[in-house]
């Protein structure tokens, strides 16, 4: 670990990682999380093996909301995304490197009443995706600016902030 970094202890699995987003991801208020992603991710999969009818309930609702896809966006629009964007992440305005990992999302999420039509979509960095969570984008840029992850002059030259 490089003496440089700070480090942080996982308050589940006592492991000594990084402190950044990468290894512990953020809280709704900018900080980092208590507990490491390899824990979250951990948890997440035994409470979906421990209660796979809520997992079914969640997927069955997810599902509606979209008018019955089930989150498998094609390769092709991934590519007219990521053409459309000039290969950048609107969340973060870092290159997308592999659409492979990238993921689709809603400028204004489906759960608020946003449409699933082609104008509503973004191509992402999977960790943007997540941070954005039910944000629309200018409410996730003016979230990031808030817990200096960017400047608001980035979010008022790509017109995100007013």
């Amino acid at each position: 670990m490089n003496d440089m970094q700070e480090s942080k202890v996982c308050t589940r699995c006592g492991a000594n990682k990084l402190a950044t987003r990468e290894f512990f991801g953020s809280t709704p208020s900018g900080g980092l999380r208590g507990y490491c992603r390899t824990c979250m991710n951990a948890a997440s999969k035994l409470r979906d093996t421990s209660h796979p009818n809520e997992r079914q309930k969640r997927d069955a609702k997810r599902s509606e909301v979209q008018g019955g896809s089930r989150f498998a966006y094609e390769t092709q629009l991934k590519r007219a995304l990521h053409k459309r964007q000039n290969g950048l992440c609107p969340c973060c305005f870092e290159p997308i490197a592999t659409i492979t990992e990238a993921e689709v999302d809603h400028m204004v999420p489906l759960a608020r009443k946003g449409s699933d039509e082609t104008s509503n979509q973004i191509l992402t960095h999977a960790r943007c995706n997540r941070e954005k969570h039910n944000k629309t984008l200018p409410e996730h840029w003016e979230w990031r600016v808030k817990v200096g992850l960017d400047s608001e002059n980035m979010g008022r030259k790509h017109g995100l902030i007013t």
